[in-house]
């Protein structure tokens, strides 16, 4: 009973630690599982699902080609602040900060970008740089909305609300399902990636391990953004993953059955939407009373 209680203080950590270790794992095998049922959509077989991580091994196993200095700590500081991001996330740190973080990796990939003195670079990174002067208001606004509702910044908050945030924020759940493609480099918005027009944008002069560390990143990247879908119902297990893979799903479709659109196009879609339903839902939440000061 004395060693069960001098170690409780640590059972809350176990789980946060668990699944940061396995958030590599679960974002590499969503892409994988994302391309294979592409790969169905088209009539085509497809890589199996482990081929991510077949890819990093490879990629561990070539050549690095360096350009300069500065684009590789630039995009050895978007990975690292992807997994800080994460991290914050699932140890249940103030939200803002968390969404500030995860904003910062990006910053760090677009200065990869202008660094590495490619022309395609130097588009893909303008792009990302617009993505994010789209996403970003919408995202802090979603935060803040959830601070009104809960009360509180802190993640722990909408774990002690009365009712899911679903429930509250339904029209900011939507409008953060619009910017979803935008965050899995998906169509209508993959723009800074776009492989038939800039191959593969700010990442075009990364190779070899360089290269592998930047898509580690991105499988994290690909964990945050489920996982913090998943806090729109954190009362239930079962309706908190499945509500993640109705996410993961509606963004493999919506890749599938759009064509790219251009970045004034993004910009007009994305806005007049989310900035729409994040409106209707502040008015609902101020007309029903449900915010908290």
């Amino acid at each position: 009973m004395e060693t069960t209680t001098q170690f409780s203080w640590a059972y809350p950590y176990i789980l946060p630690t668990i699944l940061l270790i396995l958030s590599p794992i679960i974002g590499g095998l969503l892409i994988g599982i994302d391309r294979k049922l592409t790969a169905r959509l088209q009539n085509r077989r497809g890589p199996p699902i482990v081929q991510p991580f077949y890819d990093m091994l490879k990629l561990f196993g070539k050549e690095d080609k360096i350009v300069n200095r500065s684009y590789l700590v630039f995009g050895s500081a978007y990975s690292s602040t992807v997994v800080l991001s994460t991290a914050l996330l699932l140890f249940q740190y103030d939200l803002l900060v968390v969404t500030f973080v995860f904003g910062l990796s990006f910053i760090f990939l677009v200065l990869a970008g202008y660094s590495a003195r490619s022309q395609f670079s130097f588009v893909g990174a303008t792009r990302e740089l617009m993505q994010m002067m789209t996403y970003e208001p919408i995202l802090l606004l979603i935060v803040f909305m959830i601070r009104l509702v809960t009360g509180s910044f802190e993640v722990e908050a909408i774990f002690d609300a009365s009712q899911p945030l679903l429930f509250t924020l339904p029209l900011a759940f939507l409008a953060l399902l619009v910017i979803l493609p935008i965050k899995f480099r998906k169509s209508p918005f993959d723009i800074s990636t776009a492989h038939s027009e800039i191959a593969q944008g700010p990442t075009i002069e990364f190779a070899g391990k360089y290269l592998a560390i930047v898509e580690t990143g991105h499988f994290f990247e690909m964990f945050f953004v489920l996982w913090f879908i998943g806090l729109f119902y954190v009362q239930s297990w079962p309706i908190r993953i499945g509500l993640m893979v109705f996410a993961f799903l509606f963004s493999l479709v919506v890749d599938n059955a759009t064509a790219r659109l251009r970045v004034d196009q993004m910009l007009k879609q994305v806005y007049i939407v989310g900035m729409i339903l994040l409106i209707i839902n502040l008015a609902y939440i101020i007309v029903t009373g449900s915010w908290i000061v």
